[in-house]
């Protein structure tokens, strides 16, 4: 398997992006995340003693690398693992083996005292912002939690302005302090969840499937806001997601995973354009489009998606792959470099290719 390392430079100019690093030639970008070999697997414990007889292989080697400044989206179907990655680099699920390497220290290893002070720079904005959000405590509590936590603020008079501040900065009237988060819509309280992680000034953050449970339009307010945020405060993001519309709009790059596994990275627009992996060609026939220039010759994705207590041999794709052929069952196929990107898949093989 190819090491996050071995990944080329992935560039591209995404919608909306006009900000001194992405004009930065690739070499001077610096990496602030890298992710090498993340395994997460889950042990599968049966019997009245407990055994274990299995693992779910959750995340099962995968490779990362978000530039700073740099939007990178993590998609794919529900189940294949990518909430777990996000997971898995906060260290809110212990990873398995590999590395996570922020600004250069790797997060996997570092003992729980170390680990601590790290975790102010890098933030999660989760799915639910209701589950997400304490219901017992007031707006000023939830979002001056962290700051608490991590020593920001003279005193609770100075954490309360900043408070105050963060709300105005998410589009909220400083008059929502004293309510709970039941007094709010799913966009405000999403707005909330943003607020508190950006309280503790993070550099990453890692938004799980953000504006899933939220209306289209209440969507699109909340996307411009993280984009709005991202060049006003120099952001970084890994963002989670299983819809595509969203990644267009966002990213810079996308990653896309399917049962444990990275299987294409590459920049928006080049994806976007020439998908090279099949299950992504498959992902993006699904989205539905009114612009008839935009509609694609529809690849089928055949049948369920695997379990990953037992993953296909050779590709995970292939018992669901309408494009698969003799070598697909027996070989598992390395990421293979791709025109701006990496992919998965025999048929991206120059040797392969020719032959067939």
């Amino acid at each position: 398997m190819s090491q996050a390392g071995d990944i080329p430079s992935l560039s591209s100019e995404a919608p909306g992006r006009n900000d001194e690093t992405r004009r930065l030639p690739p070499g001077l970008r610096e990496p602030l995340l890298r992710v090498e070999g993340l395994r997460t697997w889950f042990p599968v414990k049966k019997g009245v003693l407990r055994r274990t007889v299995g693992h779910v292989r959750a995340v099962d080697g995968v490779d990362l690398r978000v530039l700073r400044g740099q939007t990178l989206a993590l998609v794919g179907e529900s189940g294949c693992g990518k909430t777990t990655v996000g997971r898995s680099i906060l260290r809110l699920v212990a990873p398995t083996a590999g590395r996570v390497l922020f600004e250069g220290k790797d997060l996997v290893s570092l003992p729980e005292a170390e680990l601590r002070p790290i975790r102010r720079h890098i933030q999660m904005v989760f799915q639910d912002p209701m589950t997400s959000l304490d219901p017992r405590l007031r707006v000023r509590d939830i979002v001056a939690e962290g700051m608490e936590v991590f020593g920001i603020g003279a005193n609770d008079a100075d954490r309360t302005e900043r408070v105050a501040a963060l709300l105005a900065k998410v589009q909220l009237s400083p008059d929502h302090l004293r309510r709970f988060p039941h007094q709010f819509s799913g966009g405000q309280r999403q707005r909330i969840g943003i607020a508190r992680a950006l309280a503790v000034e993070p550099k990453l953050l890692i938004c799980d499937e953000a504006v899933s449970a939220l209306d289209v339009s209440i969507q699109a307010q909340i996307l411009n806001l993280l984009g709005q945020l991202r060049d006003e405060l120099g952001l970084t993001y890994l963002f989670i997601t299983h819809d595509l519309s969203v990644v267009r709009y966002l990213a810079d790059d996308v990653a896309v995973m399917y049962l444990g596994q990275i299987v294409e990275n590459a920049p928006t627009g080049r994806l976007f354009a020439d998908p090279q992996h099949p299950y992504t060609q498959g992902l993006l026939a699904a989205v539905p489009s009114v612009d008839p220039l935009e509609r694609r010759v529809k690849v089928k994705v055949l049948g369920d998606v695997p379990s990953p207590e037992h993953p296909p041999a050779g590709c995970r794709f292939h018992t669901r792959c309408p494009k698969a052929f003799e070598r697909c069952p027996v070989e598992e196929p390395a990421l293979f470099a791709v025109p701006g990107g990496v992919s998965r898949c025999f048929l991206n093989d120059p040797p392969t290719f020719s032959e067939r």
